[in-house]
């Protein structure tokens, strides 16, 4: 029977053979409390692919950010950039199967608010010498996140969304967007709606990119 450590060496593989074939960036998913992929510490994988690649963007798409300590999670993501070398992507958002978060007693109606929190953290962390932060689900007081990322002010920035507020969250704080599973006219109806709310807001360009 295969075991972890043959699956992950087979992705290994095939990420390595991806760059050798020309494919600009490559992208892993998070899933707790589940076979899905079996990538539960996506770090500490994207780790091991920093150092068998040499020119691949890469990322998870998406760490799910309620399960995370904000500034812990800052921190490992400035230090996959470092080991990079600047070729790390930031996948957000706020997690979809409530099973996974009723096994971690996580409350799965308010990830929303936990990952808005949390990602705002997260810039702070990357962004300021040190974060004090009075929120409803993280507290902290003079933290020293480090170290700072190796591209400024920090790697781009995704959310992965699919209702029309988390579309709004993307377009009004200019992150790049992305989503999956639903049908062609609904996924370009979205992608529209997002960009016509990023107008709105007059950002500079150039306008973030769509994933899917």
């Amino acid at each position: 029977a295969k075991t972890a450590a043959d699956v992950y060496e087979q992705h290994l593989g095939e990420a390595q053979l991806a760059e050798e074939l020309g494919y600009g960036s490559y992208y892993t998913i998070e899933h707790q409390n589940s076979h899905v992929g079996q990538i539960t510490a996506p770090s500490v994988y994207l780790a091991a692919l920093a150092q068998r690649t040499t020119h691949l963007r890469f990322g998870v798409m998406i760490y799910q950010l309620p399960f995370y300590n904000p500034v812990r999670l800052a921190q490992e993501v400035a230090m996959l950039d470092h080991l990079s070398h600047g070729r790390l992507e930031f996948g957000t958002g706020i997690g979809v199967s409530e099973h996974e978060f009723i096994r971690w007693n996580l409350p799965f109606f308010e990830r929303q608010k936990m990952s808005t929190e949390a990602l705002e953290i997260i810039v702070k962390a990357w962004t300021q010498d040190e974060v004090t932060y009075q929120g409803e689900y993280w507290q902290f007081d003079e933290a020293l996140p480090a170290p700072k990322p190796y591209q400024q002010p920090h790697p781009p920035i995704w959310v992965e969304a699919h209702s029309p507020a988390s579309m709004e969250f993307a377009a009004k704080n200019n992150y790049n967007v992305s989503q999956n599973i639903d049908v062609d006219p609904v996924i370009a109806e979205k992608f529209e709606y997002f960009r016509k709310v990023w107008r709105e807001c007059n950002h500079p360009g150039p306008m973030p990119r769509p994933f899917l």
